[in-house]
């Protein structure tokens, strides 16, 4: 994430306020003293825009490949849940 965020000129704190956490937050996700959960991770590899197995060091590839509805049907036979999208209350 660090190497992400000095690429795109970016102060930790800017990045904070984006993804609406505390400055020592990014901090620690920084230096690897707190892991983020899962829709921050989402949260996360689309502010920078590059994938999940980018962010874990899994692929060199930073590209997020994205289906549109009817792809994903057409692929799945079923379309996946919006949970991500939807606020939690």
């Amino acid at each position: 994430m660090k190497e992400l965020r000095k690429e795109k000129k970016l102060r930790q704190s800017d990045v904070a306020e984006h993804l609406n956490v505390s400055r020592q937050t990014i901090s620690k996700y920084e230096r690897g003293e707190r892991e983020p959960d899962y829709y921050m991770l989402i949260k996360i590899a689309d502010y920078y825009g590059v994938s999940i197995d980018f962010l874990f060091g899994r692929t060199p590839v930073r590209g997020v490949s994205r289906f549109d509805e009817s792809q994903w049907k057409s692929l799945f036979g079923f379309m996946p849940s919006k949970v991500a999208d939807e606020s939690l209350d």
